[in-house]
């Protein structure tokens, strides 16, 4: 068994890995995956959020204030432009051939063909926050969501909302409410589900107080309970057979490790030193994703542009912080 990440989904496949990404200011900055070393920095639209690569690891799409950018892994640059609107989160599909992409009104954009860029299209669009996007003029889906029913139905958090959803992938991509309103839930970001399928988990972001995440029965469609994390918690990962959750926390440059068996913190790393050395009072790191071996990145978005990798993390953890000026590498 491998986690199926959607915002690194290449990892369930034999392709090969050269780099990791992080964002700068308007900009992608690249990284050697194996020696953390920066690369090169990409022009891309406005204040970047999530970016996915596709299953085959050839493009890597960016989700930007002006639109979808997608740069090519063989060139290392802009390759096209999807012109979306103002989106923020990407997740690719199993299928290889499609991603859903939340944009900065309430809804999600099917993308279909995305490993062709002569085909790469908008198929459709759900407007799954309809009547919240009438009284604010920015509401969210949360970031990224995880897959039941064998890959046919797609989880996701309501962020602000308050609410879970389903979107069914067979169904072309009809969708319905999960969950409504719980307390439990407001600002649940990223969200995960365990291997046999009955529970999900989902980042609640609570900063500058201390989040939590939140545990959910998915047959009974309740609240399991709430566990507390870091400042900031948001983005969510799994190691590769599932036994535990990695929560990325945005304020305190740390990620916090539950055992699924117990549904408790286990351990808790920071950066926080490593960013200090390199001449930084504090990062800011967010958007995570777990590597073939479990070490796990995470990318700094403060305008930055440095990458964290964790390893070892349910024992005395190691962190490396690297951006263009340098890396620094310690003990948590």
């Amino acid at each position: 068994m491998n986690h199926f990440e959607p915002l690194r989904p290449n990892r369930i496949t034999p392709t090969e890995e050269r780099y990791e990404f992080a964002h700068g200011k308007n900009s992608i900055c690249v990284y050697d995956i194996h020696s953390l070393k920066f690369v090169k920095e990409i022009p891309v639209g406005e204040r970047p959020d999530c970016h996915a690569t596709t299953c085959n690891n050839q493009y890597l799409y960016v989700a930007c204030l002006g639109g979808l950018y997608i740069i090519d892994q063989n060139s290392l640059e802009v390759c096209k432009v999807l012109e979306t609107g103002p989106v923020y989160a990407t997740n690719t599909l199993p299928d290889g051939k499609t991603m859903l992409v939340h944009d900065i009104h309430g809804g999600v954009l099917v993308i279909r063909d995305i490993e062709d860029m002569d085909k790469v299209h908008i198929h459709k669009r759900l407007d799954i926050l309809h009547e919240e996007a009438q009284k604010n003029p920015r509401v969210e889906i949360g970031g990224k969501g995880n897959f039941l029913c064998g890959n046919t139905r797609y989880l996701v958090a309501g962020w602000q909302s308050s609410k879970l959803f389903t979107i069914d992938i067979a169904n072309d991509y009809s969708w319905e409410l999960f969950m409504p309103a719980q307390p439990e839930l407001y600002a649940s970001d990223d969200l995960v589900i365990t291997a046999d399928k009955k529970k999900a988990y989902t980042a609640c972001h609570r900063a500058p107080e201390l989040s939590h995440v939140t545990v959910i029965d998915i047959e009974n469609r309740k609240v399991l309970k709430t566990i507390p994390t870091g400042v900031g918690s948001c983005g969510l990962t799994m190691t590769k057979d599932e036994r535990y959750v990695i929560v990325s926390n945005d304020h305190d440059d740390s990620i916090s490790v539950i055992d699924t068996e117990t549904d408790e913190v286990i351990n808790t790393l920071s950066a926080r030193k490593g960013f200090r050395q390199l001449g930084f009072e504090e990062g800011y790191i967010q958007g995570i994703s777990a590597a073939v071996d479990d070490s796990v990145f995470v990318y700094e978005c403060s305008g930055m542009g440095a990458l964290v990798k964790f390893e070892d993390i349910t024992g005395k953890g190691r962190y490396s912080v690297s951006y263009e000026g340098g890396i620094a590498s310690g003990s948590c």
